[in-house]
């Protein structure tokens, strides 16, 4: 079924975002996507203090906190309320300080990723308190968010689809989210973008496996960006965290390894993968940006 993305009666402010979201597409890698990213946030967080009521939810995700942004009828997604900046004048000063230096290099990992969630799950509260069921604009934001951090990071714009197949007149392409090709000779990196896994991780290990049988094994790291787990009973106000730890085990044993998996809102479930055989290694998104660096080396496992 399709999903509906009706968005009755936006407001100006809200068109506005969404004006700015829809340039963001062409300005993947550039200086004035930086600039569209920090707009965006700056004036998602500003509308949500203005315009929707904060309500505290029931958390049944053992040591987080959790609210939502409600805007009658609507509610959004959960909130993490220790990774949420709530202070405007904090999020002004490091929306200008993302913008003369998008490497993020001046954050430690952890204020980096509160940072980029508040600025992800900003948009996303938003896209919930203004439409009805549109999954794919918030979606849609958040691999572009993504694809831009990397994009600057790795210095190189990225793909969408890479060729895996070339026989005689047959030619075939692989759809995925991100291919970061990093030169002759050098690294490429598959990374695909979701704000949830659920029952589609295994897409993310299939990809992987495809990319390896055709290029060969350690050609392509596999780094997977997630936003979070979570999922909201609107009915009973309460979060759980729907996690696979053992599915995840098997796809990286059995199918093929993913070298880095990030996350905003990090599960504790999947952070126990790093420590047991077959070996995830799962983190913060806010971690990559301290360990790039070595990820470009061959073996950082």
């Amino acid at each position: 079924m399709a999903k509906t993305k009706s968005r009755v009666g936006k407001s100006a402010a809200v068109a506005a975002i969404l004006g700015k979201y829809e340039k963001l597409r062409a300005n993947i890698g550039q200086a004035h996507g930086t600039a569209l990213i920090a707009e965006i946030a700056a004036d998602c967080s500003a509308y949500l203090e203005t315009k929707a009521k904060r309500i505290d939810l029931k958390s049944s995700v053992g040591g987080k906190s959790y609210f939502a942004f409600s805007q009658d009828p609507r509610m959004s997604r959960a909130i993490n309320q220790d990774l949420f900046i709530e202070d405007q004048r904090v999020l002004a000063n490091l929306l200008g300080k993302l913008t003369a230096d998008p490497g993020l290099d001046w954050l430690s990992a952890e204020r980096c990723n509160r940072f980029l969630y508040t600025i992800a799950i900003s948009f996303c509260a938003l896209s919930d308190v203004t439409a009805d069921n549109d999954q794919k604009t918030p979606g849609t934001f958040f691999e572009l968010f993504v694809g831009h951090l990397l994009s600057i990071t790795f210095g190189v714009k990225p793909r969408n689809q890479v060729e895996v197949l070339t026989v005689e007149d047959e030619r075939s392409t692989l759809p995925t989210d991100f291919i970061f090709d990093l030169g002759p000779k050098q690294l490429k990196f598959h990374v695909p973008v979701k704000t949830s896994t659920r029952e589609r991780a295994v897409q993310v290990w299939a990809h992987q496996r495809m990319l390896n049988g055709v290029y060969g094994e350690g050609r392509f790291k596999g780094v997977l960006v997630a936003l979070a787990e979570t999922k909201l009973d609107r009915r009973k106000l309460e979060v759980v965290e729907i996690c696979l730890p053992d599915q995840w085990a098997v796809y990286q044993r059995f199918v093929a390894r993913m070298d880095r998996v990030y996350y905003l809102d990090l599960p504790a479930k999947y952070a126990a993968l790093a420590r047991q055989f077959p070996y995830i290694p799962v983190k913060t998104l806010g971690e990559f940006f301290k360990e790039k660096d070595t990820l470009v080396k061959p073996e950082s496992y």
